[in-house]
């Protein structure tokens, strides 16, 4: 299991210095027209640079054993109060962030005009 969490945590080292080079895609068409997208391999790491970053991740409590604890929490940096998250929550709402068919169960009653539109 050691050697499954380590191994994530280089694909996930890899991926993150990937990601910080940017380099863009490259696109060329293929021989049938198809696009096809290349991109440039990131920079390797040393043995010492993986596990400098597996202490770093053991430091910073990102590092979890097993699937207990799979996702690892992540400590909030400012603690919010119910109210400002209640708050949050309702500027969402209204600005249609929180789309679901199931948070408005049941539907609101909705005005009635006293004619049908069925014949």
């Amino acid at each position: 299991m050691k050697a499954s969490t380590a191994t994530l945590v280089l694909c996930a080292g890899l991926a993150a210095a990937g990601a910080a080079q940017a380099q863009p895609a490259q696109y060329t068409r293929d021989l049938y027209g198809d696009w096809r997208a290349t991109y440039a391999a990131p920079a390797p790491k040393t043995a010492s640079q993986v596990s400098a970053e597996l202490a770093q991740a053991k430091a910073s409590g990102l590092y979890t054993f097993g699937q207990e604890d799979y996702p690892p929490a992540i400590a909030s940096t400012r603690p919010e109060s119910r109210a400002q998250v209640q708050q949050e929550l309702q500027q969402a709402q209204t600005q249609g962030e929180m789309a679901s068919d199931q948070e408005d169960y049941p539907p609101p009653a909705m005005a009635h005009s006293g004619t049908s539109a069925i014949h």
